[in-house]
Parts: C-alpha cells; sequence; structure tokens
C-alpha cells in the first residue's frame, strides 16, 4: 500500500492511495472466505459452501467489499500517522484498476484553532445572594396553592384572583347578542368582554355580591358569535358569587403537610431551592456569555466547502419562509443574509467546542446519555426505553450526544475561566438539563 498526502486547495487535501494487484487479490480472497462462512446457498449446509460456488455468486460483491476495506484501512491510517483531522463528506474522486488499485479522494481538514487563556474572557463570577423576602414570598407561594376555595364572607369585597359567578347580558347597537348566565371568571386573571385585567381589577374593587356592574368596551377578536367581534358592545351583569381562595396557615403543622418537621426547616428548604435555582441561572448567564465571547474573540478559518453546504440549505429555507409569509423583495434579502451569518456563526461555534473536546480530552460517556434519557423521561412523563428507541429511530442520538459534549466542554472551560475547581469531572455529564434540538448551548 502507498498513500500520497497533497495540498487540494483552502483547508482541503487529497488523499492518493495505491494496492498492488496481489494486496488486491489477497483482500477479495479474504473477503470471499468470509462469505462462504456467512452465506447458505442450497445444496450446501450453513457455512460449508464452497469458495468457488460464492466465487460464482457473489465475485462482484466481494470485489466491491474489498475495495471498500482496503480505502477504509488506507484512509483511517493516513488520517492517524498525519493527524490531518477531515471535516465534512469525503468526495470519491477517482477510481483506476490499472495493475491493482488507485483511489484518489479529498477532504476538507479542521482549521488550526488557538484558543484563549480562559481568564483573559472577563466572565464575572456573580455570587447568589437572596433576602429574607424572597423566602417569605417562595413559603407564602407555597401556603397559597395549598390552600381552599371559599365564598366571601359578609363585609368582605372583591378582589384580584377572586373566582366569581356572574349573569347578565352582552350588547351590540342596542342588540343583545349573548347571555351570560353562571358565567365564571377569575378577576385580574385574564380579560373580560374587552376590558383588560388591570381594568376589570379596577371596576369591581369595592364590589360585593349582588352588586351590578356595567361597562362599555370593544369586544376582543375572539369573541362569539363572531360576527359581532371586535364591535363596541354594552356589558352588563350581576355578580352572582364569590369564591376566595384562602391560603394555609405557614405554622408547623403545614410544614408537617410538606413532610418536614418544622416551619423552620421548611424555611430552610424553600431557601436551599431559592439558591440552587439562582446558582443554575447564573450559570446559563455565564455560559452563554462564555459561548459570546468565544465567538467574537477567537480567529477561525472556515473551512469553504463545510460553510457552502450549509449554506445551500439554509438560505433555501429562509428563502422559502420569507415568501410564504408575504415579505417584501427587501425582507426576504434581509432574511438570506441573516441566515447566512446564522450558518457561519454555527460552524465557528462547533469548531471552537471541537477545539475545546480535543484539548480537554472531553468525552461523553454511556452514563452521560442515559442520564439525559432518564432527564427526558422525568420531564416528560415518558419511559426511558420508549425517548431512547425514538432517538435512535429517528436518527437524533447523534445530535444529543453532540449537544452533551458541547455542554461538557463549555461547562469545563468556564470553570477555568472563573478559576474554580471543575465542577464536574469532563468524563461525566451534568444534571438539571435535557440536552436535544431546542437546547440553547
Amino acid at each position: 500500500m502507498q498513500v500520497q498526502i497533497a495540498d487540494a486547495g483552502h483547508l482541503r487535501k487529497s488523499l492518493t492511495i495505491s494496492y498492488s494487484s496481489d494486496e488486491v487479490q489477497a483482500q477479495r480472497a479474504k473477503v470471499l472466505r468470509q462469505l462462504s462462512g456467512e452465506v447458505k446457498l442450497n445444496g450446501f449446509r450453513p457455512g460449508k459452501s464452497s469458495t468457488a460456488v460464492v466465487e460464482k455468486r457473489f465475485g462482484n460483491a466481494a470485489s466491491q467489499r474489498a475495495e471498500e476495506q482496503l480505502a477504509d484501512e488506507a484512509f483511517g491510517k493516513a488520517v492517524k500517522e498525519n493527524q490531518l483531522r477531515p471535516i465534512g463528506p469525503i468526495s470519491n474522486d477517482s477510481v483506476t484498476r490499472d495493475a491493482g488499485l488507485t483511489m484518489k479522494v479529498s477532504f476538507e481538514i479542521k482549521p488550526a484553532i488557538t484558543l484563549p487563556e480562559p481568564k483573559s474572557l472577563g466572565i464575572a463570577d456573580e455570587k447568589v445572594a437572596i433576602a429574607d423576602k424572597d423566602v417569605d414570598e417562595a413559603v407564602q407561594g407555597l401556603c397559597k396553592r395549598a390552600g381552599q376555595m371559599s365564598a366571601l364572607a359578609d363585609g368582605e369585597t372583591i378582589a384580584e384572583d377572586d373566582s366569581i359567578t356572574i349573569s347578565g347580558t352582552v350588547s351590540v347597537g342596542g342588540v343583545e347578542v349573548r347571555k351570560l348566565h353562571d358565567f365564571h371568571h377569575l378577576v385580574g386573571g385574564y380579560p373580560l368582554f374587552g376590558k383588560a385585567p388591570a381594568e376589570v381589577v379596577a371596576e369591581l374593587a369595592g364590589k360585593s355580591v349582588g352588586a351590578q356592574i356595567a361597562y362599555t368596551a370593544t369586544l376582543p377578536a375572539t369573541f362569539t358569535p363572531t360576527e359581532h367581534a371586535s364591535k363596541e358592545a354594552n356589558v352588563s351583569f350581576t355578580i352572582q358569587g364569590a369564591q376566595r381562595l384562602r391560603a394555609a396557615n405557614a405554622d408547623d403543622e403545614f410544614a408537617k403537610r410538606m413532610g418536614v418537621e418544622s416551619m423552620e426547616k421548611l424555611r430552610e428548604l424553600m431557601k436551599n431551592r431559592i439558591v440552587s435555582g439562582k446558582e443554575h441561572e447564573a450559570r446559563q448567564k455565564q455560559i452563554k456569555q462564555l459561548a459570546d465571547a468565544l465567538i467574537d474573540k477567537v480567529q477561525v478559518d472556515l473551512p469553504p466547502k463545510l460553510v457552502e453546504s450549509a449554506l445551500t440549505d439554509s438560505v433555501a429555507q429562509a428563502e422559502t419562509k420569507a415568501k410564504g409569509e408575504g415579505k417584501k423583495p427587501e425582507e426576504i434579502e434581509a432574511a438570506k443574509t441573516e441566515a447566512a451569518e446564522n450558518v457561519k456563526k454555527g460552524v465557528k461555534r462547533f469548531l471552537i467546542l471541537d477545539a475545546i473536546v480535543e484539548s480537554r480530552g472531553v468525552s461523553v460517556t454511556r452514563e452521560d446519555l442515559e442520564d439525559q434519557i432518564r432527564m427526558a423521561a422525568s420531564q416528560t412523563g415518558r419511559k426511558p426505553d420508549e425517548i431512547a428507541k425514538q432517538l435512535k429511530e429517528s436518527g437524533q442520538i447523534n445530535q444529543v450526544v453532540q449537544e452533551i459534549r458541547e455542554a461538557k466542554a463549555l461547562e469545563l472551560f468556564l470553570d477555568e475561566a472563573l478559576g474554580r475547581p471543575a465542577t464536574h469531572n469532563p468524563q461525566h455529564g451534568h444534571a438539571g438539563h435535557v440536552h436535544g434540538a431546542d437546547c440553547a448551548h
């Protein structure tokens, strides 16, 4: 076997692989022996077919498989020995079979990337701080969710978040177009026949059950009957009933209902949850700052063919979408330009993160993938096996693996930028986030 490597353009290499006739025939004979043990032919026991018969039936297939195996062997060896780092599709430029086998392929290679010193990127290490009022609000929210609805007592008036039942009419041009009977509404939760939530709260403030309300407003576009939608209407109704969500008392008994021994312990638990949530938010913000800083400051020579291939599909999709939305010509061109910039930015980001992966030895383990699948199952209420099967059948599993790899690289680089010990060993994933098509990493 002989291999010749040559430059074939900017960030592109060509590989000429040559095998003698003896080497080709030896590989072909090896393939035929393998086929003899694999195929089942009439008149022969499984695995006992004669080489001559196999030659007659599968000679062409054996030649093709032998050539593919020789090509794969030579390509893999050349890439490894010369540290070529190919990227993108491999072009099969020519094949000749005179006096042996000669194959010529070409491909783009990853550019050399100089990563900055992580601490030079200026990522702020903000400390998470919470106030007692944050814990108070969290406990109050918990008490409210555990509360019960009850009718307003004598002397109580309508307030935001009360649930009211009304009866009345909606009229347009003096004609009743809708009758309201036992109509339920959450005060301040959403509009009421053309009145914004805040206006509804103000309108009902100080009113009690039995009060009569009347106002004029423009009906929403979603009003039914639809022929009266978006028209000015007179709305009048009587408040038949009202209920209020009474929050549970924040005491030790309530804490025990929540599974902890005292209100002090419940507050401590809520505080820890708040801190954890804020730390996660801060971490995600830092991850974004880091990714943006890397894209902005790192110089990357983009492989032309790789970018061109991605541009073709992305720009065409952007154009089709813009035309389908009835955009003007200048808006269509703007959409195409934006799509092209996003492609270039995406390729640059991929290459930078790939450089971090290689330089830090980041890898994705089976445990990482299984953790992500279990997390996705927990969040969607599906079985892990079902999600794993879907990922495999849809071909998305490689995308998820890539997302995990990039996320781990960013996490590791961020710890270096902040001067912290590695939060997670690069051989392991991190919890709390499901990677996939909508992932923000």
